[in-house]
């Protein structure tokens, strides 16, 4: 059971990371994860994952829809431990 519940969250975290992202100020869809991996200091201002991050801070709805699935699967993780 609790290996069942483990890939099912890691599906769930898996297709949050690499979920395709429409952001204003990027020039292309780009995912969570590609932005991380492309990141890169000296142009953090202009980086695909700082219109990411710039996107929660817009979108306050989206960003606590996303905290509370997240919160929902440590919840479900943590009761079967």
């Amino acid at each position: 059971m609790l290996k069942e519940n483990l890939k099912d969250a890691g599906e769930i975290i898996s297709n949050i990371l690499q979920q395709p992202l429409a952001i204003t100020g990027s020039t292309q869809t780009v995912s969570l994860i590609e932005a991380a991996k492309d990141y890169k200091k000296n142009s953090a201002f202009y980086s695909d994952l700082s219109h990411i991050l710039l996107s929660f801070v817009e979108y306050p709805e989206s960003t606590q829809n996303l905290l509370t699935e997240l919160d929902l699967i440590c919840v479900d993780l943590e009761s079967k431990i």
